[in-house]
């Protein structure tokens, strides 16, 4: 495949646009000097969000994993090939980790997880351990999707505007 389907050009772009909006709402929610009552409204939406973020997660990995990716639109060092396989990997990883993780620590935090109203999420009794573990997986999740992105735009940027390649029209046009 050198190029990629509407189908994967959506999901791209949805998973990009609603992924970075996320995690500008988590770093908002974790280091915004918000009080506890004010947080609590915020954070319930952003759990509520997570799930929905979670089903389209699913769907876009699984898409991915049955397309495959596209082949380098040109000779590539095999450091850059490798850095690319690796980072694409890694950002696939994290769009399923972190809404996993943010549900698990929903779950074991013992506060049921209200989906916009369309549907509740149980939670057990209150299980410090998973709560601890849960919290630092989100918490590094979060910071690993946010350098990966970093680099996968930059790589992005490199390819358009310094190798001129179609590596970036690709994802815009197919």
């Amino acid at each position: 495949m050198t190029t990629y389907d509407r189908i994967s050009r959506l999901n791209h772009w949805l998973t990009a646009l609603l992924f970075v909006a996320m995690l500008g709402f988590g770093y908002f929610l974790a280091y915004g000097g918000l009080a506890l009552p004010e947080k609590l409204p915020l954070l319930n939406n952003h759990k509520a969000m997570g799930v929905l973020l979670l089903i389209l997660a699913l769907w876009r990995v699984g898409y991915r994993m049955i397309q495959g990716f596209a082949e380098p639109v040109g000779a590539l060092p095999a450091w850059q090939e490798r850095a690319s396989t690796v980072s694409h990997k890694v950002l696939l990883a994290c769009v399923l980790l972190m809404p996993v993780s943010g549900l698990t620590l929903a779950v074991f935090s013992g506060i049921p997880t209200n989906v916009f109203g369309l549907f509740t999420i149980p939670a057990v009794e209150k299980v410090d351990a998973m709560v601890i573990g849960a919290r630092m997986a989100h918490k590094i999740v979060a910071y690993l999707l946010t350098i990966t992105l970093a680099v996968h735009i930059a790589a992005a940027l490199k390819h358009h505007l310094v190798d001129q390649d179609r590596t970036l029209l690709r994802m815009l046009k197919g």
